[in-house]
């Protein structure tokens, strides 16, 4: 091991990475594995805290259901494997005693979560943000997962949480002072952070104002199945977006989401393949059978609550199902709306349904059956 005065370069430096996998590189040799995970979570838990931690309270976070005395037991042979791992190095870093252990970090190796630190206090830069993100490869030892270990699972999450939420707001920082942004960086901000809306609805709209129409209905697609596979619903800030590749245009007022929707009408195109969502839907028409009295001003407006309540209802039973509502014809007699199949709902009782018309396909048979579905229902008036 070279000396702390020696003046050595970055790349030369010794690494210890936590952020994705965890990885410490000594000279020519990488350690990324231990004899089990206990040891790799003993060591983590040790450098995340500057001063000695009692044996105790190590052996209670790692066996939590055997006791004192056996968790001691098995503390001195988590230890005893760590030594072993760390090899000579395992002398000058770890801090024993009979009450505590410590990890004393060395100045001469390369800490990505320092290295992260610093960045993060820095200006809210482009290159700063690159450069953050070159350390910031996932979750804080994001294959470490002690299911058993209860006390220890809740603080590793909150630990990752911190530092996720951290290098979200600073991203959002440097997002806010510039724009645009290189592609290159908010693809990687994507690939960081898959489940942050945000970050895709500004991919999109950035590959689509460029003229990458393709890159950019690609992105708007992966980021819904995402969203599917997860029974997340999509924000109608994101479905506005498809403003951009469809013949319909955006109307904020057109429904409960204000989703953006391609109006389809008797004399419109038929929906493009591409259009359309690999993945099941459900499109349902719905015409209603007034008996009522429309030249009464009075009951006019009572027919028009009833079908904003209709309206309503059937938005909160697909949110139910785990799928999004997009309104549809802005004729206000159809509405579509997407949702997991085989999963019925049931219907009010205070209005009937005489057309329901259910059309499930991942590729050009939902396409037919969404055209003639929104067709058959905006081209039916109330009887």
């Amino acid at each position: 091991m070279r000396d702390v005065s020696d003046a050595v370069t970055h790349d030369e430096q010794d690494r210890l990475a936590l952020f994705g996998h965890f990885s410490l590189t000594l000279g020519d040799d990488v350690l990324t594995q231990f004899s089990y995970d206990k040891v790799k979570a003993l060591l983590v838990y040790l450098l995340l805290h500057d001063q000695p931690v009692n044996r105790a309270t190590l052996a209670e976070l790692l066996w939590p259901d055997q006791g004192l005395s056996s968790g001691r037991t098995n503390l001195r042979h988590a230890l005893h494997c760590l030594r072993q791992s760390l090899g000579e190095d395992a002398e000058r870093v770890l801090i024993v005693s009979r009450q505590t252990i410590a990890f004393r970090l060395p100045e001469s190796w390369c800490f990505d979560l320092h290295e992260l630190q610093a960045l993060l206090d820095g200006p809210a830069s482009i290159e700063t943000l690159e450069e953050a993100l070159s350390y910031y490869q996932g979750d804080l030892v994001e294959e470490l997962q002690l299911a058993a270990c209860s006390e220890f699972q809740r603080w590793l999450v909150q630990v990752r949480n911190e530092w996720r939420q951290r290098v979200i707001r600073f991203a959002e920082a440097v997002l806010e002072q510039h724009d645009p942004l290189p592609d290159e960086v908010l693809q990687s901000l994507v690939s960081r952070f898959s489940g942050y809306g945000p970050f895709h609805e500004r991919l999109v709209r950035q590959l689509a104002e460029h003229g990458q129409l393709a890159a950019a209905h690609e992105q708007y697609n992966a980021y819904l199945q995402l969203l599917a596979l997860t029974g997340q619903q999509p924000d109608p800030g994101f479905l506005q977006l498809a403003r951009y590749w469809s013949d319909g245009t955006p109307d904020p007022n057109s429904g409960p989401s204000g989703a953006f929707s391609r109006t389809l009408s008797a004399d419109s195109m038929p929906l493009r393949e591409d259009e359309i969502e690999q993945r099941q839907l459900s499109v349902m028409a719905i015409r209603l059978r007034l008996d009522a009295d429309l030249s009464s001003r009075a009951e006019a407006c009572a027919c028009l609550g009833l079908q904003i309540e209709l309206m309503r209802w059937l938005e909160q039973q697909c949110h139910h199902l785990g799928g999004f509502w997009l309104p549809g014809p802005p004729v206000a007699w159809g509405w579509r709306a997407s949702a997991p199949m085989g999963r019925p709902t049931s219907s009010p009782n205070w209005w009937r349904s005489t057309n329901t018309a259910v059309a499930c396909s991942p590729r050009s048979a939902v396409a037919t059956g969404a055209a003639k579905a929104s067709r058959r229902a905006s081209n039916s008036p109330p009887g």
